[in-house]
């Protein structure tokens, strides 16, 4: 039986962490302007995501030691400054997209602007934060977040031209007339969005926060395989509804009231009902877990204790961490930037920050010291090998793609 529990790490980590705001926008958005044009970043995201999760599981399970803390001991405390610079600021900047999210679906069911609710949701996390258990927040996000499946529902109502769906998922085309440029920053954004690296971060933690040994090392394989596998098929569903219902007619997704729009298309208010739960179950999810991540990378780097097992009074820096990330995400907002774009930055920022922690990781999965039995083999090191140069690419081009299309 705890074996089976153990799944719902990985359904957490795809609902509240592989779908986000980040998906919510960057799907919406592209079947909007591109169709079903841009569904094969979710075979490629979806393929990265889960060779990048097992091998962070692999790592915890055979190490017993977090990813920054191995990260750290295998670079140097200066060279292995990079990636968590990196990873804290696209961390921090997730929470505050995360906030927003949450605030937005608040805002719309209210009429009241969304910013007079980001300290209340921010506060709600860190009181969750505060009282709740790690297998608390695993769970209640998790089911709340399975309403976002109206996403699903709603595609299979709208009957989209299955056909085409299947074969864009697997062949990549630019449409004609669209802006090369602005396409490959809208497919450098989705990347990003999907391979997010709090998910990692989070996932691993988590392992060590549920005490895996060699005995989960199945239950790593099957959590990141069925989790980011089932996050894909909603993702997959939000860009299709988006193109059926904006695209066919010549429109954009430019806001977040937006989204809701080819969902209550569908179900009328019992979809509205559908996506506002949904919305703010997802993106709570992912701002629990972002959260998280933050202070999980810091104090792991800095070997101060963690985690959300402890009492707060008995990890008091990892508690003031998180607190700190809260509030600095809070200040962010209160600038009045435009959550939405905001969202797309975030997401392209992130995919050009992967490298900095896969190279890392891999690195540390192929040392025989760290992993014994459990280090890389072939198959592991050659789709490594692959999204790593992948993810490479995605580096060299974000910024001249971001100037090139002018800021998409």
């Amino acid at each position: 039986m705890g074996r089976l529990t153990s799944l719902s790490l990985g359904i957490v980590t795809a609902v509240g962490g592989f779908v986000d705001m980040g998906e919510l926008v960057t799907c919406s958005q592209a079947g909007a302007q591109y169709r079903f044009a841009l569904l094969w970043t979710v075979v490629v995201g979806t393929l990265g995501i889960i060779v990048f999760a097992d091998m962070a599981g692999r790592v915890a399970i055979a190490s017993g030691r977090s990813i920054f803390d191995v990260i750290r001991d295998r670079l140097g405390f200066r060279l292995a400054l990079v990636p968590l610079v990196i990873s804290t600021l696209v961390n921090v900047l997730t929470i505050v997209i995360e906030i927003c999210g949450m605030a937005l679906a608040i805002d719309i069911l209210t009429g009241l602007s969304y910013l007079w609710w980001v300290p209340a949701t921010a506060g709600l996390v860190a009181v969750v934060l505060w009282f709740a258990s790690f297998k608390f927040v695993e769970n209640v996000a998790s089911l709340l977040g399975l309403v976002i499946l109206v996403f699903v529902a709603a595609a299979v109502k709208l009957s989209p031209p299955w056909g085409d769906v299947a074969s864009n998922l697997v062949l990549p085309a630019i449409p004609a007339g669209q802006d090369v440029f602005a396409y490959g920053f809208a497919a450098v954004s989705l990347l990003g969005a999907f391979l997010t690296p709090y998910e990692i971060y989070f996932y691993s933690s988590g392992a060590i926060e549920e005490k895996w040994t060699g005995k989960d090392i199945i239950t790593n394989r099957v959590t990141t395989f069925v989790g980011f596998t089932f996050g894909s098929i909603i993702v997959v569903a939000m860009m299709v509804v988006a193109a059926q219902t904006f695209f066919v007619h010549g429109l954009q997704s430019q806001s977040f009231a937006s989204i809701r729009v080819p969902v209550v298309s569908a179900f009328g208010e019992l979809g509205l009902a559908g996506f506002l739960i949904g919305a703010f179950a997802v993106t709570g999810g992912a701002a629990f877990e972002a959260t998280l991540s933050t202070t999980y990378t810091l104090c792991q780097y800095f070997g101060w204790d963690w985690g959300q097992e402890h009492n707060p009074k008995d990890a008091p820096v990892f508690t003031f961490w998180y607190i700190v990330a809260l509030a600095i995400a809070v200040l962010i907002a209160f600038t009045g930037i435009d959550p939405i774009k905001l969202t797309i930055y975030t997401t392209a920022l992130a995919a050009f920050s992967l490298p900095f922690t896969f190279v890392p990781l891999f690195i540390v999965a192929n040392d025989e010291e760290y992993m014994g039995d459990m280090k890389n083999g072939l198959l592991a090191n050659l789709s490594s090998g692959f999204f790593l140069a992948v993810l490479c690419v995605v580096t060299v081009v974000t910024i001249p793609l971001f100037i090139l299309s002018g800021g998409a």
